[in-house]
């Protein structure tokens, strides 16, 4: 019964996002809710629709709550956490409120961090915090370090998911690999819940790709990918209350291992040229590839596929319960990313307006020329 459910999860979310995105779509056009070209850090030569993230929280959510209406082994599983799960609930809205708020009005990035933190903050009073950490049999108690690193963790995968966030479909697709991954992971712990979240997850990414791979009908907007990284925070937090070990917090970080990457090295490029870490620029993983040569699709798939060695690592790292598989995947890791941005810097390079960039987001079948800024 419990296996049913993740499959009907799966497939709830995945079809509420493919019938909801279509109406938002909609929505967005009939508003004039677009996303318009900016040259200092985006690539979209044409406005795209924005605000897929409300299907996507549509899609993650629905299952969820449609739990709570429906009796099953696994329902009331969920319902004897119910403090917990409420707070996840609370702070996804909470999310959702701020992304849609930055996606139609605009939010400062101090702002944004503001509300991050009070989500944080909501969940580690639910007791969705990291408390101790066992290491070579050995548990470390946090204490007072339980509320900055929790606080840490959340505003970190949250930005992550939002800072990957730069080409069609990049940020549904590591989202889906991260979300098998945090799946298996959790089908190993018997953690219900995590396993719930993910599944919930992996369908919405993938009924949302749809609509999203190159070249773009709607963008998820930080909606979109700010929620993605709230769940992937809650699921690490979760996991880590179930299971307070080393493991149990390098997995989620494993399995989103290029956002998270990629975020930590912006901070300090931007703090070594003297920047303020929020500062946005054109120089992530993604852009660099697209700068380098790549089509969108190929820079995309490229990062698919380090995805897809993270998500085996990591599944690979809970089946042999041995820590060493995380040493080698992160350095595996390292150099591919790092070959990445080189390949990205190649001299024979045309420059981020090559031609590769000409084709992107047109918008049923309407091909990229003429007026730059006029709106599909």
């Amino acid at each position: 019964m419990i296996r049913k459910s993740y499959l009907a999860a799966f497939l709830v979310s995945m079809g509420v996002v493919a019938l909801a995105t279509p109406v938002v779509l909609a929505f967005a056009r009939k508003y004039m809710l677009y996303d318009l070209p900016d040259a200092d850090r985006k690539i979209h030569t044409l406005a795209v629709p924005r605000l897929g993230g409300i299907a996507i929280a549509m899609g993650i959510l629905a299952p969820i709550i449609g739990l709570g209406f429906y009796g099953n082994d696994f329902s009331e599983q969920l319902k004897a956490d119910s403090g917990r799960l409420v707070a996840f609930l609370g702070g996804a809205l909470a999310i959702l409120a701020l992304g849609l708020v930055d996606d139609l009005r605009g939010v400062g990035a101090w702002g944004k961090l503001g509300v991050q933190s009070l989500v944080g903050l909501l969940l580690w009073e639910s007791d969705l915090r990291v408390t101790s950490v066992s290491l070579f049999d050995q548990s470390i108690q946090l204490g007072l370090w339980s509320l900055p690193l929790t606080l840490l963790w959340v505003t970190g995968f949250i930005n992550a998911m939002n800072l990957i966030d730069g080409l069609d479909g990049l940020a549904a697709g590591v989202a889906f690999f991260a979300s098998v991954s945090l799946f298996s992971i959790a089908m190993f712990d018997g953690n219900g819940f995590l396993a719930l979240m993910a599944a919930t997850t992996a369908g919405a990414a993938l009924g949302f790709l749809v609509f999203n791979f190159s070249p773009a009908l709607i963008f998820m907007g930080d909606s979109g990918s700010m929620l993605f990284g709230y769940v992937f925070a809650v699921a690490g937090l979760w996991s880590a209350t179930k299971r307070a070990s080393l493991m149990a917090l390098a997995l989620p970080l494993i399995s989103l291992g290029v956002p998270l990457f990629d975020t930590a090295f912006a901070f300090v490029r931007r703090a070594v040229a003297g920047k303020s870490p929020f500062h946005s620029d054109r120089k992530h993983i993604h852009h660099q590839l697209v700068a380098g040569g790549m089509s969108q699709r190929q820079a995309v798939l490229a990062i698919y596929l380090i995805c897809c060695l993270l998500m085996v690592g990591a599944i690979a790292m809970r089946a042999l319960d041995d820590v060493r598989v995380a040493v080698w995947l992160v350095g595996l890791t390292l150099v591919m990313i790092v070959t990445l941005r080189h390949f990205s810097r190649r001299p024979d390079s045309q420059g981020p307006h090559n031609a590769q960039i000409e084709s992107v987001h047109r918008d049923e079948g309407e091909t990229v020329d003429g007026d730059p800024n006029r709106l599909p």
